[in-house]
Parts: structure tokens; sequence; C-alpha cells
């Protein structure tokens, strides 16, 4: 179906549960501006008898729909499947919770990333004649860390021609937005390194004071089962902050590896421990590896901030 509305799946993991697949699929649906043709396909794929059909053509012809987003009984009571194999659940199978004790710790860990926060950015890329994103933050008075290949095409090496960092780009906590301040970088003041995918790009005015600094030179060395918090852009997005599952796998001296969520757009993020340390820059995912008999051992990768300190020192950037 989604082929059929003329998606782009590249960014898509079709092995993925059928429940995600469809989330991505509609959300890359709605990105890609593919929604109606999607939902025509879905509509086309149905018997005139599907219960879901009225559904549907419901939502392409703009009416109220007919439809519970959920079953519900003759009374209209959400129906409630009591008929389970064991005796609780974990939702989606993993556990979520956390001993109650470590909770002052965690929300001393919130406060200190939400000061952070404002330091990371939106970057609106153009690059080879085609848009791409990711996340940025600030390294000095008008310096900003990233990927290499947020500021480069990965395929051709060509640098990007234009670079537009969106700072503020998130939402105010109350279901509305706050005003984003967009800031012009020189897309020909970059200093790099690919093989390490780090860049350094400075902007056409100094930033605002208020906004942090986040000094690579102050990094600290991550903690195997420690955690790793990303602040992020995901997929382009307002800024969010990965912090579920967010454990700390494996590390030696260039990476970190660990099984807090990013997506496309988090490239160039950056990744602190429990103590709002800054231990990595966030610049790859991938599908966990499977070990018999273990959870997922690997997830998404990040270069030690260290090793991108002791570069930038060597380059001359303080």
């Amino acid at each position: 179906m989604a082929r059929q509305a003329g998606l782009d799946l590249t960014e898509i993991d079709s092995e993925q549960a059928p429940t995600f697949l469809w989330m991505d699929v509609l959300t890359e649906a709605a990105a890609q501006g593919r929604t109606r043709a999607l939902v025509t396909a879905a509509s086309d794929a149905l018997a005139e008898t599907s219960p879901a059909k009225p559904f549907l053509l419901d939502l392409l012809a703009d009416r109220p729909t007919r439809l519970s987003s959920e079953p519900v009984s003759a009374t209209g009571r959400p129906v409630f499947d009591d008929r389970v194999t064991e005796p609780e659940a974990l939702l989606y199978q993993d556990d979520l919770t956390i001993q109650i004790g470590r909770v002052p710790g965690l929300i001393a860990t919130l406060e200190r990333l939400v000061a952070l926060a404002p330091a990371v950015c939106l970057l609106n890329v153009w690059v080879g004649g085609k848009e791409q994103y990711g996340t940025g933050f600030r390294v000095g008075d008008d310096l900003l860390l990233t990927n290499w290949h947020v500021l480069h095409d990965s395929d051709t090496g060509a640098a990007a021609t234009t670079v537009t960092a969106e700072f503020g780009f998130e939402d105010d906590g109350r279901g509305g937005v706050r005003a984003a301040t967009q800031v012009s970088c020189d897309a020909a003041d970059v200093v790099s390194d690919k093989a390490d995918d780090w860049a350094v790009i400075r902007t056409v005015t100094p930033l605002d004071g208020r906004w942090p600094v986040i000094t690579p030179s102050r990094s600290v060395a991550p903690t195997r089962d420690g955690e790793a918090f990303v602040v992020q852009h995901p997929r382009g997005q307002r800024k969010r902050l990965g912090f579920v599952r967010n454990q700390v796998t494996y590390f030696d001296d260039r990476t970190v590896h660990y099984l807090t969520d990013t997506r496309v757009g988090s490239s160039g993020a950056p990744v602190f421990d429990a103590a709002g340390d800054l231990i990595a820059v966030h610049h790859a995912g991938g599908r966990p590896q499977e070990v018999a008999g273990k959870p997922p051992m690997r997830k998404n990768e990040g270069i030690r901030a260290s090793r991108i300190a002791s570069a930038l020192a060597a380059h001359g950037i303080a």
C-alpha cells in the first residue's frame, strides 16, 4: 500500500512488528504529503463489507468518522479482554518502571538536561540541491558541533551550501509551541573529520548569551550499563529527549553504544550521562544485535566526546 501511494520507503524498517511498521508508514506519509494517497490505497484494498471501509471513506471525504478508535461493548464502554495468560502484563514487553529510590536522581538529571537543552538546535542544510537536516549544539561563542554527514552529502562528499540553525524549536509543555530563533551559519567556515563523523560550523553572528555552551573538553567517560540521554530533533521534529531504555551497552576509545531511541535527524545530538555530563555525539543507528538468551546488545552509536575534543584541540579550536 505504501508503494502504491508513492512513498519513498528508504527510511522505513520493513522487518519490525506491524504496529510499529504502520506507525512509520503513517509518519512518512505525513512528511511526504502522501497521506491521502495512502488512505485511498488502504480503502481500495478493503471489501465493501469491511467495518473499516466507512472509517476510511469518512477520512477521505473529510467527514466525522463513524468508528471508534478502539473496540467498545454494546454499552459503549471500551472492551477489556481479561483472558490473559499471565497475572499482569508488561505493555509491549518493556518494563518501564524504576525503583522509587532512583526517582530523586532522575528528577535531578531531567532538571539538568532542561537547563542544557537551549544549547541544542535543529540544523536545516542544503547540499547538492537537496535539503537535509540534523541536530547540532553550541560549543563556543559562535560555534556549533554536529556530524560530518549532516553538513555533507554522504554519497558524493559534497559540502553544504546553506546551513541554518534553529534554536528553541520546541513545545511549550502546554500543547503549544515556542517561537524559534533562526541563525544563519557560514557554510564556508567548517572544520570537519569524515572518519570520526564530526564537524564544527561557525555562525554568522554570535549566539544568544542565554544559550549555554556545552564544552567537549569537559566531557566524561561513559559507564557500562550507565544511562545515555539524547537531546535531539528526530525527523526534524521539535526538540525531544531520548530517556527510555537508555542503557549504555558498550564503549571503547572511539564509540559508545546505547539503547536510547533516535531517528533520522538525531545525528549530531549531544549524549549525556545521568549527571548531565557530555559523553558522546550521536551519529549512527541500527537494529539491535540479538544474542541468544540476552537482550539486544547494541542499537545506536555516538562518537566519544573526548575523542572529538582532542581533535578540536589539534585544529586549534578551543
